[in-house]
């Protein structure tokens, strides 16, 4: 197994590494802290728009999208690290 930092993977690549089941639940438990955070991976993970798409699609600035993306994906990070 090859590990490598969310920062530079693609969302694409992540497909091949992620625990489908775990990543649905750590994003469930995201949503109870953040739900904002949430929908921005959601949006960049599975829909795969860019942060100025996300941002329109949000409402948001594009400067905020990568804020909660930043956010958000080291979260998932630690929460989907094999030592926790």
């Amino acid at each position: 197994m090859t590990v490598i930092s969310l920062h530079e993977a693609s969302p694409a690549a992540w497909t091949s590494s992620v625990d489908v089941l775990a990543l649905d639940e750590a994003l469930d438990a995201l949503s109870a802290i953040d739900s904002r955070q949430c929908r921005v991976v959601e949006l960049r993970f599975f829909a795969a728009l860019t942060i100025d798409e996300a941002a329109t699609a949000l409402g948001i600035s594009p400067a905020t999208v990568e804020r909660e993306w930043a956010v958000a994906k080291a979260w998932l990070f630690r929460r989907l690290s094999p030592s926790q």
